[in-house]
């Protein structure tokens, strides 16, 4: 058969004995790398034509497509909305746990190309305008305007060596996962050492009730979240008795409903402390004014590479700058050093201070 080509090298990926294909055939299935063995011929007798090599390519990619969105971890919901609204899986990053995406994040990724035009074409018209204030921009505004002027903030710095607690975090990571589920958050390490903190220095735990100081039962931790219209602060309830795990399950869950506006009234104001963290802009330090009606507010600014020296020799340290506001009314300068002192030496030695993992 003149038109035919025998295959008969048995260890080739796309020659088999007794396999009869088509000069071409047999040329753009070792360019594409295809076995041939795999390909069902169309042609006389089952020889195989190139539409047959072409068509078993097409039917591959798709099959490995499929396979491929198979992997990716997507909640149910999340994949009909994002069919639906023709989103590609890969293109979005999961917030949900191990990096599940949830329909949340699939509708943030459909409605970010008309929000970004939206919100360029108001920004293009925005000069020279009046702009109403949302109902939440109004609370956000009474509320640090109260804090503001009504008490008087004293405010503390110190600098952190993360090193050892980064490390640590790489080292328990893929533990966790297991474990938990959960991808284990620096702020999870954060939140625990604040909360075991204030057990040191209860006074961080106050609020000012007219002329009465009340120290709250909870140490319920707030951790700020940035929305469009302003910042919201959900609290992770008793982080001073939650193992690190737990407290990692309920700020992903917290921190995913804040984003999509399903927050209790009652997860937002039962805070005692906030956290608010800026360290994933080029922000070294800032002040924070406190969330009333709580007596503390700390700040974390971004990680920074510094030069030290240590034994005589120079070397590179992970330096973080924390900040420390709190209200003068019922807080000492010396109460809130030591706190601050006493956090700072908890997340330079947490494999000692941190073990309830």
């Amino acid at each position: 058969m003149k038109n035919l080509e025998m295959l008969r090298e048995p260890n080739s990926p796309e020659r088999s004995e007794g396999i009869k294909a088509v000069p071409a055939a047999s040329r753009v299935a070792r360019e594409e790398g295809i076995d041939l063995s795999l390909v069902k011929g169309s042609g006389p007798n089952g020889i195989i034509l190139v539409k047959d090599v072409e068509h078993f390519k097409i039917s591959q990619r798709a099959i490995e497509t499929v396979k491929k969105k198979e992997k990716i971890q997507a909640s149910s919901l999340a994949r009909k909305l994002a069919e639906k609204k023709g989103v590609s899986l890969e293109s979005i990053d999961g917030t949900g746990t191990r990096s599940r995406i949830m329909m949340g994040d699939v509708i943030r990724v459909a409605e970010k190309p008309a929000i970004l035009v939206r919100e360029k074409e108001e920004e293009k018209n925005i000069f020279g305008q009046t702009i109403p204030m949302s109902q939440m921009r109004k609370v956000i505004a009474k509320r640090m305007g109260q804090s503001a002027f009504t008490a008087p903030h004293i405010y503390f710095f110190t600098d952190v060596e993360m090193d050892k607690l980064n490390q640590l975090r790489e080292e328990v990571l893929s533990d966790f996962e297991k474990r938990f589920n959960i991808r284990i958050s620096i702020n999870d390490f954060f939140i625990k050492a604040v909360a075991l903190t204030i057990r040191e220095f209860p006074m961080l735990n106050a609020w000012l009730k007219g002329e009465e100081i009340h120290v709250m039962p909870e140490i319920n931790i707030g951790l700020a979240v940035a929305l469009k219209e302003g910042l919201i602060v959900p609290a992770i309830p008793q982080a001073d008795r939650l193992s690190l795990g737990k407290i990692a399950q309920i700020r992903e869950d917290l921190v995913e409903r804040a984003r999509v506006g399903k927050l209790k009234i009652e997860e937002i104001e039962r805070g005692t402390f906030t956290i608010s963290s800026l360290a994933q802009f080029d922000i070294t330090f800032f002040t924070a004014i406190l969330n009333p009606p709580q007596s503390g507010i700390l700040s974390i600014g971004k990680t920074c590479d510094q030069l030290s020296l240590k034994d005589g020799q120079v070397v590179i340290k992970k330096i973080a700058r924390f900040g420390l506001s709190v209200d003068h009314r019922i807080i000492d300068g010396a109460v809130a050093a030591a706190f601050l002192q006493s956090l700072k030496k908890r997340l330079e030695n947490p494999t000692i201070t941190l073990n309830q993992l």
